[in-house]
């Protein structure tokens, strides 16, 4: 496909540009992802859906035709995935503009350029009359972002289509060519409330303060010691609190974001932290504090000698691409959590990503696609073999 992929170099800007000027924000991914279902539709696929959590399935039937599977492998799908949405609220501007070799817009890198590509393939496939031994599902799903908490690949292994027939790989577009994630990186991410009585910062002095307490937990939480190894990290996101300068507080709130290569050491971490939130609660005294988690990402890996792994190296090093493999969290944790092959790679390079000024190099993505193609092409050919 390298020829029609230079060939078509124009059709994929158009896609791309289309795709990214269709607002994705968090939980409200619903125009893109009827816009990514019709245009599956439009370049010749008939068995598209959008499921019940809102990610767009897209088969591509084995035999190459309209219908039906080979009787090798006719139960298991190859899975080939892109993120639809973006971290950018609803009402943001996302109209591309085009500077030198460089595509502007929110969402441009992450993750549009990789649900074109998800389009672009299938054409290109279908176009090439190519015939797979198992049908490949092209998956464009929601809520990878933020507290999306990965809701739409949790769907699709859980209940949808994933969990109704053996997923046999997983191919996840996502971030920077050069990477391969092999580890998925666990995570909670906690909501902590504090409440208390309120009052007059004159008058009612002495009072519990909510955001008093916030504070206390938040220097407790910044003094907590982590390991380098494995990788273990804590933020404190977002904070809000309070009414008036002049108020003692009634309420405060932060999100905390705990992550870890390893299980054992993101538990520690995690009541460790909440220890810090619960002493700052007493030491303020008569407060109340709310605990929720409002996030949770299931870590997981691949050996890095799994045969999946060593396809997709293979295709980088015929392109010419050195990968290095990273642990990061992704659709992939989903998978990779339930001792699924997956791997996830990027194809593009980028910059300044959840920024408005965020942006992808155009001429990075011809290689980035061909790795694409070759990795899933290669994947179908083992899969086919085994």
């Amino acid at each position: 496909m390298e020829r029609w992929i230079d060939e078509h170099q124009s059709d994929y800007i158009q896609q791309l540009i289309a795709v990214t000027e269709v607002p994705a924000p968090p939980f409200k991914e619903e125009a893109r992802a009827r816009f990514v279902a019709d245009a599956f539709r439009r370049i010749g696929l008939t068995d598209v859906s959008i499921d019940e959590e809102g990610n767009v399935v897209a088969v591509y039937p084995a035999g190459g035709g309209q219908g039906g599977t080979s009787a090798q492998g006719a139960d298991e799908v190859l899975v080939i995935s892109a993120h639809l949405d973006t971290v950018f609220p609803e009402g943001t501007d996302t109209r591309v503009r085009w500077e030198g070799d460089r595509f502007y817009a929110p969402g441009v890198g992450d993750n549009s350029t990789h649900v074109a590509a998800l389009l672009f393939i299938a054409r290109g496939l279908l176009e090439a009359g190519f015939r797979p031994r198992r049908d490949i599902v092209f998956l464009a799903n929601v809520g990878e972002e933020g507290l999306g908490n990965l809701r739409g690949m949790r769907y699709f292994f859980e209940r949808g289509l994933g969990a109704k027939r053996r997923v046999a790989a997983t191919l996840v577009l996502d971030g920077r060519i050069g990477f391969l994630g092999t580890e998925a990186v666990g995570s909670r991410r906690l909501s902590v409330t504090y409440t208390g009585p309120g009052g007059h910062s004159w008058g009612d002095f002495g009072r519990p303060s909510a955001v008093h307490a916030l504070g206390r937990a938040i220097a407790a939480i910044a003094q907590l010691k982590v390991p380098e190894d494995p990788k273990t990290t804590f933020n404190v996101g977002t904070v809000s609190g309070g009414t008036a300068v002049n108020a003692i507080a009634e309420r405060a709130n932060m999100v905390v974001d705990l992550r870890s290569v390893d299980g054992a050491a993101l538990a520690e971490l995690e009541a460790a932290v909440r220890r810090a939130i619960e002493n700052a609660a007493k030491e303020e005294q008569n407060i109340d504090v709310k605990i929720d988690v409002v996030g949770e990402r299931p870590g997981g890996r691949i050996d890095p000698g799994h045969p999946l792994v060593r396809l997709v190296q293979a295709a980088a090093e015929r392109l010419g691409v050195t990968l290095t493999r990273e642990a990061n969290s992704t659709d992939a944790n989903i998978p990779q959590s339930l001792g699924l092959p997956a791997v996830v790679f990027g194809i593009k390079r980028a910059g300044g990503a959840h920024t408005l000024q965020e942006y992808m190099e155009v001429p990075s993505v011809w290689g980035g696609l061909r790795l694409a193609v070759l990795a899933l092409l290669s994947t179908e050919a083992w899969l086919a073999d085994k």
